[in-house]
């Protein structure tokens, strides 16, 4: 573990040390079970976390570790509805300073938590920790560890995938499972008890905890959170006949995510917001996967009847595909409410004169063109059904088609809508993502050039494997070679490592340092490679290109 016992027996101490006499009387007595968080954090309140099995916990926020200046407390009840999910949104803070937290009950108090607001009026920088892809079994959450035990970092965006609401056995298969790492329940979530049950075994994580503890989150789901490949009235994967009904699993998984996350609920199913890091940057969150998405087109069904023919009369159907299906101006990603949300929320981070525009959400934006070497690459183990996957990205890509079309690619007007909100609207703006388990670093050409709409960090997985996983016959960087030679507005990539992206933003640009661990199935954790990637923003124009 790279969370040492000694910081989390420190802030065990710290907690007891409280005085019996702050606790009050009408406070319950309980276990809190599950550590704390915080997140979303504005210049005058953050929303503080814990899981306490009592009636009602007493809280806390103060200046020093000590707790000698407390500023803000209270009183919040816990309930078996909320699975004693208890969530405080403190506000009277001041902008811009450090701040500690905990709970307390009648016998006991939580461990210390930090946390911080959110500056207002001039900045000079924002670091940000992304994190995408946590497959609890696949591995030990090394990334969340190394983060943790910085010191510089103000603020964690996590872009899904956080859970995995796949069976034991199924998602890693038992032979690919890490000794250890179990989750619960055995079957895949679909009811809410399922839900919590899940989210609770994945918070025994030492890494995950200390994470929660020592940073605030701001967090969107992608699909995992919710089931497989889902969209707005279906996924493949959800059965209805032993699954029940799709919106109900929906909402129970919904109530879950927004019960154990340390986030505000903008609405019952909406997920998107933004928050103001002072005037140098809007971080916009936005749901690419639920709300508004239309469901995914499966080339192998869709297309690849038409092309037995080959040749001509198979570049004529792409030709037709691509531009009434595909491309369809009807097929939205976000719906039309959150479209016109994101262009006027981009706009008035404009108008304020705010340096950066950070979008953060789910998927890759930039094309992903498959080589036709990649098929060389296969695993001799590699299965039926990965190896048709692949084989028909090379077949599309052949004819000019991404082959991801879960990513922004399988929505390619919709993305040109999401492309033109940046153009116009935003000063300097960098998608952040996740999803894909690999590490892509793209520039986002404006629709029509001459220009780029915006930068792209998509980030690699915590522990969820990536095309290492098949594409093992390949020399070292010889994947990332052929990729990039083919993706010509593809900065950089990592298609071997797991880990998890730094960034810090100034007035003049934007320095990223992609930090990857070698393996994530043994408890220590190797010595990460760091990988530095940059670019520089600009007064009107758009950001510059990355630079390694």
């Amino acid at each position: 573990m790279l969370i040492k016992r000694r910081s989390l027996l420190a802030a065990s101490t710290l907690a007891a040390a409280a005085p019996r006499n702050a606790w009050g009387q009408r406070r319950s007595s309980g276990v809190f079970t599950h550590g704390v968080a915080s997140g979303d954090p504005l210049p005058d309140g953050v929303v503080i976390w814990t899981r306490f099995t009592g009636e009602t916990a007493g809280w806390e926020v103060a200046e020093d570790e000590a707790f000698s200046h407390i500023v803000q407390s209270g009183q919040a009840r816990s309930s078996f509805a909320n699975d004693y999910c208890v969530k405080v949104d403190v506000r009277g803070l001041a902008p811009g300073r450090r701040y500690f937290y905990r709970f307390l009950s009648a016998s006991d108090a939580s461990v210390i938590g930090r946390t911080r607001t959110a500056p207002a009026g001039a900045v000079e920088q924002l670091r940000i920790a992304l994190f995408s892809c946590s497959n609890m079994p696949f591995g030990y959450f090394h990334a969340y560890g190394h983060a943790a035990a910085r010191d510089d970092i103000d603020l964690v965006l996590h872009v899904g995938d956080y859970i995995y609401e796949t069976p034991r056995g199924a998602y890693p298969s038992a032979a690919e499972a890490v000794p250890g790492r179990v989750i619960d329940p055995v079957n895949e979530t679909a009811s809410l008890s399922d839900y919590y049950q899940r989210y609770a075994s994945y918070h025994t994580d030492a890494n995950l905890l200390e994470l929660r503890r020592t940073k605030p989150i701001s967090s969107v789901w992608d699909d995992h959170e919710l089931v497989n490949n889902a969209w707005r009235n279906g996924s493949p994967n959800h059965n209805a006949r032993y699954e029940g009904d799709y919106q109900t699993r929906i909402a129970a998984a919904a109530k879950a995510y927004f019960d154990w996350m340390p986030i505000r609920r903008p609405g019952a199913l909406q997920l998107y917001r933004h928050l103001d890091w002072g005037d140098l940057a809007r971080i916009v969150l936005i749901d690419a996967r639920y709300i508004g998405r239309d469901e995914q087109i499966d080339y192998r069904t869709t297309l690849a009847p038409q092309l037995a023919q080959g040749g001509a009369e198979a570049r004529a159907a792409a030709d037709a595909f691509r531009r009434t299906v595909l491309g369809d101006p009807a097929r939205t990603m976000l719906g039309a409410a959150q479209e016109q949300w994101f262009a006027q929320t981009l706009a008035a981070s404009k108008q304020r004169g705010q340096t950066w525009q950070i979008v953060a959400q789910q998927i890759v934006v930039g094309d992903q063109f498959a080589p036709a070497e990649t098929t060389r690459l296969f695993s001799e183990s590699l299965s039926s059904g990965s190896r048709q996957w692949f084989t028909s990205g090379v077949e599309m890509g052949a004819l000019g088609l991404a082959w991801n079309t879960d990513a922004w690619a399988g929505y390619p007007a919709a993305r040109q809508r999401f492309l033109d909100a940046c153009t116009q609207h935003a000063n300097n703006a960098i998608v952040l993502g996740g999803d894909s388990h690999n590490c892509w670093v793209n520039n986002l050409a404006a629709p029509g050039g001459g220009r780029l709409a915006a930068l792209e960090f998509a980030t690699g997985s915590v522990t969820s494997p990536g095309f290492e996983r098949s594409l093992t016959a390949a020399g070292a960087g010889e994947r990332e070679a052929l990729f990039r030679a083919a993706n010509p507005h593809l900065a950089w990539c990592d298609l071997t490592n797991r880990g998890y992206t730094a960034l810090r933003f100034t007035r003049g640009g934007c320095e990223t340092d992609w930090i990857a661990f070698d393996s994530v199935r043994t408890p220590q954790a190797p010595a990460p490679a760091v990988t530095r990637i940059s670019a520089a923003a600009s007064a009107s124009g758009g950001p510059g290109a990355w630079a390694l």
